[in-house]
């Protein structure tokens, strides 16, 4: 569509996006590390992640993805579990509005 141009709209717009996802990703995990762990562990955090964004460049892609997938997976498993515990509590109060507004 745009010979000249394009490869550099496209280049530049796939360098903004890999940049912006890395941030978002970073500040949401460092987020997530406070709140489990405490404001102590930012700082290995941090450490942790600046050396996993140069592994994750320049690493075999589909061991990025079996990473990605399994971590993804242990993050559903605490949320599927409380599911499945408040499951009998969402019953209950959902029959019980559905019986009052009858």
């Amino acid at each position: 569509v745009l010979p000249g141009l394009g490869g550099a709209i496209v280049a530049t717009g796939l360098c903004v996006f890999a940049f912006t996802t890395i941030l978002g990703w970073s500040i949401y995990g460092e987020k997530c590390v406070e709140y489990l762990f405490g404001i102590r562990s930012i700082i290995p955090f941090r450490i942790l992640w600046i050396v996993a964004v140069p592994l994750g460049a320049t690493a075999n892609l589909s061991f990025i993805w079996l990473v990605a997938d399994t971590l993804n997976a242990l993050m559903a498993l605490p949320n599927l579990i409380a599911l499945l515990l408040l499951s009998p509590v969402v019953f209950k109060l959902t029959r019980d509005y559905f019986t009052d507004n009858e």
